[in-house]
């Protein structure tokens, strides 16, 4: 009978066998043995990679073949590995994958020192250990077409077509490039914890700052008087509980104290710092606010004529963000001439 008329018993199913079977690994190369083993029948090999380690998975078959012409199709399912100049492969015939009390099945383990990969290479490897663990009854020569293979001195998976090695080669390339924006995204959020974490947050990024009820935008001052600065703690940490006077009563996450920072604009229109003020809340709280800044001590306790703009956070129990910048503008003394109106003439 032709090959091409053989007929294939597999899980009970009578099926033609086609002639175009493909010679893989374990294949009629070895001989007219009736015994072939393929690594893969319609399914591809898949490959998982990292830096360090190669892993690979793929299921086939082996066909047994009798005196009569009968083919018996046995599954196998392949795991490999490749790490470190070491090759590993598991190759098995599962146990009762038919109903038939003369099943051959089996484990063959096989570890191979290599130069590199040989699934992505195709190198000649040397067989190092051997650990097998089969029924009896071999159906016809797969022990000797595995035997044969192993020989080869390549894992019974390793793909022998280019076109299926170079789609191994771009899912390697694919999942490490993968791998390394992912371990740089991770990188970069390591990095932006860290400087949040020793530094203070800038205004744009705070979601939990002081309210700065004064100075309001755009205020005005003049010269050398107080500039009131009122503050109110984050909505977050706002007394909740009440005394029997109708006021707020002071809790152990109550804020006692506030750090403001002021700046003014140079003649060139650069922001410069002119001093950071540590605040009690008790003061910063209350109805007229802190009044120590604008004519108090020199020189940071001071104004001069220009923008200002101040920002603050909480300083305790524990630091908060800081706000967003307020700004504000002092003007020069009202005996100026400039903030005097002009004179109208009613002559003439």
């Amino acid at each position: 009978m032709a090959t091409s008329q053989l007929v294939v018993r597999s899980l009970g199913i009578a099926i033609l066998l086609l002639p175009a079977v493909p010679q893989i690994a374990l294949s009629g190369e070895f001989g007219p043995e009736p015994t072939q083993c393929y690594s893969y029948s319609n399914d591809p090999i898949n490959g998982t990679f990292t830096n360090t380690t190669a892993k690979y998975s793929r299921r086939g078959y082996c066909l047994s073949q009798d005196t009569k012409d009968t083919v018996i199709q046995y599954p196998t399912t392949t795991q490999g590995s490749f790490s470190n100049g070491s090759a590993k492969e598991v190759f098995e015939i599962p146990q009762g994958a038919f109903n038939q009390p003369s099943h051959f099945y089996g484990k063959w383990v096989t570890t191979f020192s290599c130069p590199s990969d040989p699934w992505l290479t195709g190198v000649t490897c040397t067989v190092t250990n051997v650990n097998d663990s089969f029924s009896e009854h071999d159906p016809g020569y797969i022990l000797k077409n595995i035997d044969r293979g192993r020989r080869r001195g390549l894992p019974l998976s390793v793909p022998v077509i280019p076109a299926e090695r170079n789609a191994l080669i771009a899912q390697r390339n694919l999942q490490l490039a993968e791998q390394d924006n992912a371990e740089k995204k991770s990188n970069r959020r390591a990095a932006q914890r860290l400087q949040g974490a020793t530094q203070p947050p800038t205004p744009h990024r705070t979601v939990l700052s002081p309210i700065i009820h004064a100075p309001t935008a755009g205020q005005r001052f003049l010269n050398q008087t107080t500039v009131p600065i009122r503050l109110g703690p984050p909505p977050q940490w706002a007394d909740t509980n009440i005394g029997i006077d109708g006021g707020p009563i002071k809790t152990a996450e109550s804020v006692t104290g506030y750090m403001v920072r002021i700046e003014r604009k140079d003649p060139m229109g650069n922001w410069v710092a002119q001093t950071t003020l540590p605040v009690g809340a008790i003061q910063a709280e209350s109805a007229a606010g802190y009044t120590g800044f604008g004519a108090g001590a020199p020189p940071g306790g001071i104004t001069t004529p220009g923008a200002w703009r101040m920002s603050a956070q909480v300083s305790s129990p524990r630091p908060s963000g800081w706000s967003e910048w307020v700004e504000f503008v002092v003007m020069p003394p009202a005996t100026n001439k400039a903030l005097q109106p002009p004179k109208r003439s009613f002559g003439k």
